[in-house]
């Protein structure tokens, strides 16, 4: 794992995804949530966590993944899901649950489910994790 942490890992797993138009759909979804701080919450969330290879991971998944639709589904899936608290909520669950198994659950669920869909996908995982993380920390 690189010490220098997120920005240089997932930097370079855009970039070999660029020539599908990741990079510009990303930012464009990113600069209208950044309103609710999810890009700093998440940059904090995945450098305290990368002990426990999320950001390998997360890298791995949008690999596997880019063949089935990720890239194109994954701006609609957050375009539609904002105003529902998809954003709020992953905030929210990411700041809570990373000492209780976020990232096992987030794996899992993107690995095992990544055939249905990932709109789909994504909004039932945003949910599971979400009653998770109420219920744990309640």
């Amino acid at each position: 794992m690189q010490t220098v942490g997120l920005i240089h890992t997932l930097e370079q797993c855009l970039n070999r995804m660029q020539t599908v138009g990741l990079i510009h759909t990303l930012e464009q979804c990113l600069n209208r949530m950044q309103t609710v701080w999810l890009i700093h919450t998440l940059e904090q969330c995945l450098n305290r966590m990368q002990t426990v290879g999320l950001i390998h991971t997360l890298e791995q998944c949008l690999n596997r993944m880019q063949t089935v639709g990720l890239i194109h589904t994954l701006v609609q899936c957050l375009n539609r899901m904002q105003t529902v608290g998809l954003v709020h909520t992953l905030e929210q669950c990411l700041n809570r649950m990373q000492t209780v198994g976020l990232v096992h659950t987030l794996e899992q669920c993107l690995n095992r489910m990544q055939t249905v869909g990932l709109i789909h996908t994504l909004e039932q995982c945003g949910y599971t994790v979400t009653m998770t993380a109420l219920t744990t920390c309640k």
